[in-house]
């Protein structure tokens, strides 16, 4: 298993197991950021497991408790990782951003396990998707690790169309993979 920590601070941000994926808009990808997708879990038993099966193995017809707190399965602190959403206007938005991809982009400069290919292709992607987040502003949600570090990476939860549980969008070079 694969967890993507932020490269500031080192806070669990997500992991494989939401199956990472780039970001698409009519066809085109948006380079340097990945999504996730979220969903409503109980947080009592940690979740539901589809293993693709349908109710072949029984209990999936059974009505869900009355009492069952549900929670999203990336932010909540005991199923997940722990984010905490914070506000943030567009302007903000803006500064959070410009600072952010300076700071990383000196970052992944210092760091001798990132070849310079990767930083160019970082420098170049930066205009594209901070452009792509700021047109995005009004359907986004805004999370920072656990640590609250206003310098660290951000998740972006991204309210797409009808669908009630948003994809967490992040930054990639902003996480660092760490295996398990």
């Amino acid at each position: 298993m694969i967890i993507y920590k932020c490269r500031f601070t080192g806070d669990e941000m997500c992991s494989d197991a939401f199956k990472p994926r780039p970001v698409v808009e009519d066809g085109e990808e948006i380079p340097g950021l990945m999504q996730i997708d979220s969903m409503k879990v109980n947080k009592d038993t940690g979740g539901s497991v589809d293993i693709g099966c349908g109710n072949e193995f029984g209990g999936g017809d059974e009505d869900l408790d009355d009492g069952a707190e549900l929670v999203n399965n990336v932010i909540d602190e005991t199923v997940g990782f722990n984010l905490q959403e914070v506000p943030m206007g567009k302007k903000d938005l803006k500064e959070y951003l410009g600072g952010y991809c300076k700071a990383l982009r000196q970052k992944l400069k210092d760091d001798d396990s990132v070849a310079g290919p990767d930083v160019k292709k970082f420098t170049q992607s930066a205009p594209v998707f901070c452009k792509w987040l700021l047109s995005k502003y009004s359907e986004l949600q805004f999370y920072t690790t656990q640590s609250m570090d206003p310098d660290g990476s951000m998740a972006f939860a991204y309210y797409e169309g009808a669908n009630v549980n948003p994809s967490f969008i992040y930054i990639q070079m902003g996480l660092i993979e760490e295996r398990c």
